[in-house]
């Protein structure tokens, strides 16, 4: 008899890693054929790491957290599998970006006491000096003078050594500041890297702010709350490093450094469980007319191989989870013309550790995603559990793990149908309270899998949003 798998919530922690050591910084006007030239030696340099082709991947995770998974820390399986497709941890050479990050020391300094762990030589490992933000840990650097790092001929030198670039965390807006300049162009070393990811001998690696850079649009700051009930902001990002999506709720769609080929159609959303963000998404995606968001829990990378047109989901099982939203077009998911946004049919899977997913293509447009073991699938509301109670916080830290995908899974229908609702409401004190409904429904595409140790994948749920609204006693004087 199945048993329900209770997810551990990750800490709510948006980490900044970063560098240590200083640079002498140049302007930014280059002449375009500069540019170019620059970018290209990063490609052709010889070394150990162009000597033989790594792949074209990317490696997207939704936060690092140094939590620990027996003797090591979660991070490090990020780490080990990455070290296995570039010919092993001997092979493994990581130039860490920090240009997302206000700690720009951080994730280089944790790298060097990491990596070491997993057998990669401290040699291995270097620091792009690209940020814009002083660390005050490293008191004899001052960072901020790295602003114009991605210009220098140095800096993108550094690629040709590189097999894995890992972007940090923070501000995902700093960072694009810092790789493309204030008409969009790219910088030397984004073109170079773009370069070394086109000839199929480079890996990407970010996580939280360096995880949503990878989508060109990209999600820059807002809630799910937000989302539904302020219209968004469609920034185009300056030259400077101001942040310009800097209100705090409203969603903020800017550019990003797009290393997500556009033919996918993809929007990147990070931590996206533990914030409930999958509003977030779909907002987003209506925003920019684009089809398919990849929402990436804490604990989880979604691995993806672009010379393949596949995909995996890495990390700690039980706990590693990506959360596939589909959106055709405002007619076919009859999405609200004002606010509050509101819009039904949307598609909703839900990927574990060890499950695969297939690039959209023009057969599957939100791509095919797809657990391993044949025994584990079965129909959904299976009716394991009695009851199917309606969840009050649609928006609270992993719901669609713990309560919706369970519930949707082996969950008894209810007297007017099968169906998972999931609410989110605002209260005043009088007690009028109003709101979004969440309804989760299967058709004959949808499936789940429950396995004992990766727990619940969900796949083709269907998806609605409506208004709700609720009159509250005893709140009032």
């Amino acid at each position: 008899m199945r048993s329900r798998l209770s997810v551990i919530a990750g800490a709510l922690v948006s980490t900044i890693f970063g560098c240590s050591s200083n640079d002498v910084t140049q302007s930014t006007d280059m002449p375009d054929n500069a540019h170019a030239s620059v970018a290209q030696q990063a490609v052709t340099a010889p070394s150990a790491a162009s000597s033989h082709g790594v792949g074209k991947k990317l490696m997207i995770i939704g936060n690092m957290t140094d939590e620990l998974v027996g003797t090591v820390t979660d991070d490090a399986i990020f780490i080990d599998r990455i070290a296995a497709d570039v010919g092993g941890a001997k092979r493994l050479k990581v130039l860490v970006v920090p240009g997302a990050s206000a700690s720009p020391n951080y994730l280089y300094s944790y790298f060097q006491s990491v990596l070491p762990t997993r057998g990669v030589p401290i040699g291995n490992l270097a620091l792009a000096h690209i940020a814009s933000v002083d660390d005050s840990s490293t008191p004899n650097v001052d960072e901020s003078t790295w602003t114009n790092g991605a210009y220098q001929p140095s800096e993108v030198a550094k690629l040709a050594n590189a097999s894995v670039i890992w972007f940090d965390g923070g501000d995902q807006s700093r960072l694009v500041n810092l790789m493309l300049d204030a008409k969009g162009k790219d910088s030397p070393f984004q073109a170079a890297v773009k370069a070394r990811l086109a000839a199929n001998n480079l890996i990407i690696a970010g996580y939280s702010a360096g995880a949503a850079v990878m989508s060109d649009p990209m999600i820059g700051g807002g809630t799910s709350w937000g989302a539904l009930t302020l219209a968004p902001d469609l920034s185009t990002p300056s030259g400077s490093a101001a942040n310009p999506c800097d209100a705090p709720d409203a969603l903020c769609v800017t550019r990003g450094l797009g290393y997500i080929p556009a033919q996918y159609n993809a929007i990147i959303d990070q931590h996206f469980t533990q914030r409930g963000r999958f509003a977030r998404t779909i907002r987003a995606l209506a925003a920019t007319k684009q089809k398919n968001g990849w929402g990436i829990s804490e604990f989880s990378a979604f691995y993806i191989d672009l010379a393949q047109k596949t995909a995996e989901v890495v990390g700690v099982p039980g706990k590693a989870f990506v959360s596939l939203v589909g959106r055709d077009s405002a007619f076919q998911n009859s999405e609200s013309s004002g606010l509050p946004f509101l819009g039904q049919n949307y598609t909703m899977s839900i990927l574990g550790a060890g499950d695969t997913y297939t690039l959209p293509d023009a057969n599957n447009p939100h791509g095919v995603g797809a657990h391993p073991i044949a025994s584990d699938y079965y129909a959904p509301f299976s009716e394991y559990y009695s009851d199917n109670p309606i969840f009050t916080d649609a928006f609270g830290g992993q719901v669609l793990i713990d309560d919706v995908s369970a519930y949707f899974a082996d969950g008894t229908p209810q007297a007017s149908g099968a169906r998972v609702d999931a609410i989110a409401f605002n209260v005043d004190e009088t007690g009028s309270g109003s709101g979004f409904r969440f309804r989760f429904t299967a058709d004959n595409q949808s499936q789940v899998a429950w396995n004992e140790d990766t727990g619940y994948s969900m796949f083709n749920a269907r998806w609605k949003i409506t208004t709700i609204k609720a009159q509250f006693t005893g709140l009032g004087p």
